[in-house]
């Protein structure tokens, strides 16, 4: 009797520890915390440094236009650089009241005909 209870114990003991490693691994609310997109895709620094970055990746402006606030005052100059040849792109953007230049980009692109509505 007494070694049948031992073994229902330890059967209860294993039923236990299955159990709690079971549910108790990696949370997947923690993988799928959002990050802000400057903290991932953008990379900051003078205007000229960004300027030489696309330099050297072999790009060139495709686009280039202003960023207005509700005074119509120009705050950012964005541009896209393309490169063809690789199908890289990035958007620029160059801070107009300080020494400042934020580029993102990526590979891959596909580019569209704007059509007329």
């Amino acid at each position: 009797m007494k070694s049948v209870n031992i073994r229902l114990f330890l059967l209860f003991v294993l039923m236990f520890v299955l159990f709690y490693f079971s549910y108790s691994g990696p949370s997947t609310a923690s993988e799928h915390k959002l990050k802000k997109l400057d903290d991932i895709l953008t990379y900051c620094d003078t205007h000229k440094f960004i300027k030489k970055m696309t330099a050297d990746y072999h790009m060139s402006v495709a686009s280039s236009g202003f960023v207005h606030n509700k005074f119509h005052k120009e705050l950012v100059l964005v541009e896209m650089y393309l490169n063809p040849h690789n199908d890289q792109w990035a958007i620029v953007f160059k801070y107009n009241n300080k020494d400042l230049s934020c580029i993102v980009g990526g590979n891959s692109m596909k580019l569209f005909t704007p059509s007329k509505l």
